[in-house]
């Protein structure tokens, strides 16, 4: 099992490419937000949105569609978030801040089928 810094380590090797703009981003969004609302327990979600270059039309940028989901408590996300979008096929990494070792401030998902989607 990757630690966290191999995990980090991989992903900022990965070679950066930029496309034309996809009318199809919008939906592979729509499509996922859905699929997580659907899959995860009431109460835990507060909000989902589409952030990043790929949620401006017309916009060239990585194919790489990024989501925000706010959630109503982040002991959840380990608790409970993180065993269901794993056997979903989702990555799970954290950034924890400098000097703390309580629980992480940033849960980050990757889901590289059939789109690469990144969920923080």
């Amino acid at each position: 099992m990757e630690t966290l810094e191999q995990q980090i380590q991989r992903l900022v090797s990965e070679e950066v490419v930029i496309v034309p703009y996809n009318p199809l981003w919008p939906e592979i969004y729509s499509h996922e937000k859905e699929h997580l609302l659907s899959s995860l327990p009431d109460g835990i979600i507060r909000r989902i949105e589409h952030f990043g270059s790929t949620a401006i039309p017309g916009l060239a940028a990585k194919p790489i569609v990024d989501m925000l989901v706010e959630v109503m408590d982040l002991a959840e996300v380990r608790n409970r978030i993180v065993p269901i979008l794993l056997s979903k096929g989702y990555e799970y990494l954290w950034r924890p801040t400098h000097g703390d070792d309580g629980p992480p401030f940033y849960a980050w998902f990757i889901k590289r089928d059939p789109a690469p989607l990144q969920c923080s």
